[in-house]
C-alpha cells in the first residue's frame, strides 16, 4: 500500500501512520520546514521520501513540535537529528523530565526501545505561541492521555492538530499508561468540543475533514460516560 500526504491546505500536509506510529502533518512556511510528530522512526526511508514529493527533505527539518513524548512520536526524532538539527518543541510537563535526562515519559523500555537523551529546545506551555512567518500556531495544554499532552491550532485556518487527546468517530486517546488521567481527559475533551475548528488532525487514524467538532462533541459525551463522570 502505498501512502503519500494528503494536502490539507496551502501549507498543511497530513500523512496517515503505518501500523504502530503516529500520524505527522508536515507544514512549510516561509523557510521552514515544521514536523508535528515523528512516528517511531521505523519508516524513515518513506518518510524522506515522501518529504522529498513536496520539495523537502530530512535534513531540511527546522522545526520539530511533539504532541507528546510517547515512543511512538518521538521515536522519529532520533534518525531525524543525525541529518540536522531542527528546533525540538514539548510541553513543560514532559520537556523538562527528558531535559534532566529522564526517558520514562516515552514509555520506550515499555515497547521495547532504548531511546538515548535528547535536548528539548523550546518548552512550551498553555497559551505559548508558535510564529513560522505565514503559519502561526496556539498551543492548549490537553493533559488526560499523557500530562504534557497538547493540541495546536494552525491560526486563521480552522485546522487543530489533536494529537492523542481527540480521534475520529468518537474516540479518545487511552489513559491507562502513566500520567493517564480519565477526568484530565474528560475535561480536555470538553474544552476541544467548545472551540471553534472545521477541521481535525489527529495523532492516529483519519484527518476528520468535516464535522470536526461534532466528532469532538461525541469524543466528550462517550469518553464522560464511559468513565462515569
Amino acid at each position: 500500500m502505498i501512502i503519500v500526504f494528503d494536502q490539507i491546505s496551502k501549507s498543511v500536509y497530513f500523512l496517515v501512520s503505518r501500523s504502530f506510529d503516529s500520524n505527522i502533518t508536515f507544514i512549510k512556511s516561509n523557510d521552514h520546514h515544521i514536523l508535528i510528530d515523528t512516528g517511531t522512526g521505523l519508516y524513515i526511508s518513506s518518510l524522506e521520501r515522501e518529504l522529498h514529493d513536496l520539495g523537502s527533505s530530512l535534513s531540511s527539518i527546522t522545526d520539530i513540535i511533539l504532541t507528546h513524548s510517547h515512543i511512538d512520536h518521538i521515536g522519529g526524532v532520533i534518525p531525524i537529528l543525525e541529518t540536522c538539527s531542527p528546533k525540538i518543541h514539548l510541553h513543560r510537563a514532559e520537556a523538562e523530565p527528558i531535559n534532566r535526562g529522564d526517558m520514562s515519559h516515552t514509555l520506550g523500555d515499555t515497547f521495547g526501545a532504548d531511546l538515548p537523551p535528547l535536548k528539548i529546545d523550546s518548552i512550551l506551555d498553555e497559551g505559548s505561541t508558535l510564529d513560522f512567518g505565514e503559519v502561526k500556531m496556539r498551543v492548549f495544554h490537553t493533559p488526560g492521555h499523557s500530562e504534557g499532552s497538547i493540541v495546536l491550532e494552525i491560526q486563521d485556518t480552522g485546522i487543530l492538530l489533536t494529537g492523542d487527546t481527540l480521534f475520529p468517530g468518537g474516540s479518545f486517546g487511552r489513559v491507562d499508561f502513566p500520567t493517564g488521567s480519565p477526568e484530565k481527559l474528560v475535561a480536555s475533551l470538553k474544552r476541544i468540543s467548545e472551540m471553534e475548528f472545521d477541521i481535525g488532525l489527529p495523532g492516529h487514524m483519519n484527518a476528520m475533514k468535516y464535522n470536526a467538532k461534532k466528532s469532538a462533541l461525541t469524543s466528550f459525551k462517550l469518553a464522560k460516560t464511559m468513565f462515569r463522570l
